[in-house]
């Protein structure tokens, strides 16, 4: 199954600062900005939006801090909206009234501002590829032979990001700890992301002593994101008479990921 990374739409990439700049012109560059309270966003530097509920939005900054905004009304279409702008006083997203978001031309008012966690975040922007999957005009096929991609017929499918999801073969290693798994990928393949927090399913036994595990992608897409399917076994030993070693990979036992995220803040210098 072919994977698409969605992060900033390219109108919104565009659109965002620039609206910002036009009401503050010769403002200091993001390192130098200093916010006007704690939980503010710089509305030049959004570089990922992600909704999930017509009444908020989940963004995140060019540092790595993610926020939600909450509307002050109804706001549906973020997803599949082909202009947004994000219009903030002097730059900066704190949730006053004379804040909001065009979207496609329609107003939608700021009512909050809000930092979130990487969890958060990563909740938001997987439900919010599932529904921008949904939403895709249906294909119509008007030509035969062989597909260039995938299987026989066209589909659309699930919008992977690093936000949410880490390719299995960028695992670098992993240890366990009390809040599940963490795993370490290569950040210039994961959106500057060097450690991933894996949540399980409960507790997981077959980690106990385990010196060796592989994960599983439940979409067969070699990622991992919390999806249905996606588990984490242990590999064979090597050790002669290992039973492990003659069971198929999806008959051995394994504990399912119920999500994925980011540990810390994307290293900048390695996306």
């Amino acid at each position: 199954m072919n994977s698409m990374i969605r992060l900033l739409p390219l109108a919104l990439a565009s659109a965002l600062p620039l609206a910002a700049l036009a009401q503050a012109p010769s403002a200091p560059s993001a390192a130098e900005r200093i916010a006007p309270a704690p939980h503010c966003l710089d509305a030049r530097d959004v570089r990922q939006v992600e909704q999930e509920t017509p009444t908020a939005i989940a963004v995140r900054d060019g540092r790595g801090q993610a926020f939600r905004i909450d509307f002050s009304a109804a706001c549906p279409g973020v997803n599949e909206a082909s202009a947004l702008r994000l219009e903030a006083p002097s730059g900066w997203a704190c949730g006053r009234p004379s804040e909001q978001v065009m979207v496609d031309g329609r107003r939608c008012g700021v009512g909050s501002v809000t930092p979130i966690d990487n969890r958060e975040f990563a909740s938001t922007a997987r439900q919010s590829s599932r529904l921008y999957a949904a939403t895709l005009p249906p294909v119509n096929v008007t030509a035969t032979g062989k597909p260039s991609r995938g299987g026989s017929s066209p589909r659309h499918t699930f919008q992977a990001s690093p936000a949410f999801c880490f390719a299995t073969r960028h695992v670098r290693s992993w240890n366990e700890d009390p809040q599940g798994v963490v795993v370490e990928t290569n950040p210039r393949r994961n959106g500057g992301n060097r450690y991933y927090r894996v949540e399980l399913a409960g507790s997981c036994s077959i980690l106990a002593g385990a010196t060796s595990v592989e994960f599983q992608s439940g979409f067969q897409n070699g990622l991992i994101c919390g999806n249905p399917g996606d588990r984490i076994v242990e590999t064979p030993s090597g050790i002669p008479g290992d039973m492990r070693a003659s069971t198929p990979r999806f008959a051995r036992p394994g504990c399912s990921v119920l999500a994925v995220y980011p540990k810390d803040a994307p290293d900048q210098a390695s996306r």
